[in-house]
């Protein structure tokens, strides 16, 4: 898997030698949709439904996740189970990617995994109930996702969203992590680069775009005047 996966990143970045094929637009676009669809699997939602009667898209901060469902179900195995199907929902879009399209080209893979948080962030299906757009805000499913093909940027990940909460509480006084986290998002495309090629930096690149709306909240801490400002931004992940 590895030498395939590195030729791939080759090829879709315009700087590899041949290889079994060099992914389309329609490759990549079914690749996306494919993970789309999975991500769309609401597993907060369901098991927060069946086993509280709750519905977690309307009650505390709304977000389909993890520490939501925690928090309006009140058990931390709900959080877990949570957390865990999420992960488990990004690795499976990418399995599904790579045994459509295998694994010696990155491109539909990284498709996936882009498509995996887009259907968790914006469900369509809860957002028609709604009435606005509803979902996650992708952490796990990204996680998940990116573990499978490319597993050096999850710890990478984490070590920056560890860092940066350091920062933030030092210079700042902010102990939530939401801050930080949404940092950490944003330099998973530097450590893409870094760690693998470029076309692992657009990966995560999309992966922030499509979770900036939903941790902007968060990222305006950053620009409040004071550090209790940071009480007025959503606590969730």
């Amino acid at each position: 898997m590895c030498s395939g996966q590195g030729r791939g990143l080759q090829m879709l970045a315009g700087t590899g030698g041949p290889g079994p094929y060099t992914p389309g637009v329609t490759e990549l676009a079914t690749a996306f949709a494919m993970g789309f669809l999975i991500g769309t699997l609401p597993a907060a939602w369901v098991i927060v439904h069946f086993t509280r009667s709750k519905d977690v898209s309307s009650q505390g901060s709304g977000n389909v996740g993890a520490l939501n469902a925690l928090r309006v179900a009140r058990s931390k195995w709900v959080g877990i189970s949570v957390m865990i199907l999420d992960m488990l929902k990004g690795a499976a879009a990418v399995w599904a990617a790579a045994w459509w399209f295998g694994w010696d080209v990155y491109g539909p893979l990284g498709a996936a995994t882009v498509g995996v948080v887009g259907g968790h962030n914006y469900n369509p299906w809860l957002s028609w109930a709604r009435g606005k757009l509803v979902g996650g805000k992708g952490f796990a499913a990204a996680s998940g996702a990116l573990f499978v093909v490319t597993p050096w940027v999850v710890p990478a990940w984490l070590g920056s969203c560890v860092l940066a909460w350091v920062f933030f509480r030092k210079t700042h006084g902010i102990v939530d992590e939401a801050p930080a986290s949404a940092v950490a998002t944003l330099a998973c495309v530097g450590w893409g680069y870094l760690l693998y090629d470029v076309s692992v930096a657009w990966t995560c690149l999309g992966i922030f775009l499509l979770c900036m709306p939903k941790i902007w909240p968060e990222l305006r801490v950053l620009f409040a005047a004071s550090p209790e400002s940071v009480d007025e931004a959503p606590r969730d992940a």
